[in-house]
């Protein structure tokens, strides 16, 4: 089996590559990862892993990696731009690599008839919540451009699960 892992070398990323590298079923991971805000350090653990590659590019740029995702079983999506506060001061970035990017990943999933993904959504889409009693039933409250950013890259999901067939799951995660 051959997995993608977008955002790798991240902080997130770079753990669950390490959990994925142990799995014998997965012969190859393909870390793609513009490395800006990720991190070679981060995956000293398994470099010489011959079951990694990484891919050094930005999925803002569909042509650059599209033939990446040939032959791949799943896609594990966690490339974004975070936090919310530099959102408020360059919303396009964020617009830009978390949902175009998105759409970028998907489309690349659609033209190779990969179909399963799972993505690092964001707890941040419930905008200021009480410190208990939050489940994704609570209501959606994107304040900020981090947070709708992200929010629309998972209701793209949804959109392309329901119209391309493309099995998912979205994780809002929390810190």
């Amino acid at each position: 089996m051959k997995v993608i892992v977008t955002g790798g070398a991240g902080f997130i990323g770079s753990h669950l590559t390490e959990k994925l590298a142990k799995i014998k079923k997965i012969k190859k991971i393909i870390i793609i990862d513009h490395l800006q805000d990720g991190t070679l350090k981060n995956l000293n653990k398994i470099l010489k892993n011959k079951k990694i590659v990484i891919i050094k590019k930005d999925i803002r740029n569909l042509k650059s990696i599209l033939k990446v995702f040939k032959n791949v079983h799943c896609v594990f999506h966690l490339a974004a731009i975070a936090d919310i506060v530099p959102s408020i001061v360059n919303p396009k970035d964020y617009v830009d690599t978390n949902f175009g990017g998105t759409i970028n990943i998907l489309e690349a999933m659609r033209l190779n008839k990969v179909n399963r993904i799972i993505y690092a959504a964001s707890s941040s889409c419930y905008g200021l919540t009480p410190s208990k009693g939050v489940n994704e039933k609570y209501k959606i409250s994107t304040l900020y451009p981090y947070s709708f950013s992200k929010n629309v890259g998972e209701q793209a999901i949804l959109h392309w699960s329901k119209v391309y067939g493309i099995n998912y799951i979205s994780l809002r995660l929390f810190n």
